[in-house]
């Protein structure tokens, strides 16, 4: 019945990006223990319902978690802004909603004005907000729909399961580091799989980089 279950559950992700802990870290640069911590452990900050799946909205806010804690955002602060964001907009995904950003140590959500979500909030007339998910577009929902961690490299989850692929193609950027790796040069990879020789080495950097 468990495993009937979770092949609903994996069915129900088609489209919508499919990723294991192992593969959710490497995209997001953090142990995979630490990305477990975060999903199922001691120190929760983001609710995944399958035990064993991450879609593409759980990697993304998996990584927005990952840059407010880079940014010296307090945990408990991530934690309530991420409950204030979800009670106010009605969503299970609040790292992964339009509008958010933070100024220095402080997290902020766009609620007609900008608010320090992360103090339960308070009003704030920040000069300057620096976006922190300016690499994602967003979908008619307001939430997350493609991702573009890197110069040349999208992940979309209706290509390629959300996998790390060159922009704009279906060419994974791992298949690329492979071929490099097997001794393939720059320019027959391109030749090869119909792209260009930036492309293929932006594909390299973000694979090197991982």
């Amino acid at each position: 019945m468990a495993v009937h279950a979770e092949a609903q559950k994996t069915e129900s992700l088609l489209g919508r990006g499919i990723y294991d802990i192992a593969e959710a870290a490497r995209i997001v640069r953090r142990h995979p223990d630490t990305v477990a911590r975060w999903t199922r452990g001691t120190d929760h900050l983001h609710h995944v319902e399958s035990d064993w799946i991450i879609s593409f909205l759980d990697l993304i806010s998996l990584w927005v978690i990952s840059e407010l804690i880079r940014r010296g955002v307090p945990r408990r602060e991530i934690r309530a802004g991420g409950e204030y964001v979800a009670r106010n907009v009605g969503t299970n995904y609040p790292y992964a909603h339009q509008d958010l950003a933070t100024v220095g140590a402080a997290f902020f959500g766009k609620f007609k004005q900008w608010v320090d979500v992360g103090k339960g909030g308070q009003g704030s007339f920040p000069v300057v907000i620096e976006e922190l998910l300016s690499p994602i577009e967003f979908g008619s929902d307001l939430h997350a729909s493609i991702w573009r961690p890197a110069e040349g490299v999208w992940l979309n989850p209706e290509v390629q399961a959300g996998a790390p692929c060159i922009d704009g193609t279906r060419v994974p950027t791992k298949v690329i580091a492979d071929l490099e790796a097997m001794g393939d040069h720059i320019e027959d990879i391109a030749d090869d799989l119909s792209l260009n020789v930036t492309q293929v080495r932006a594909a390299l950097q973000y694979e090197l980089a991982a």
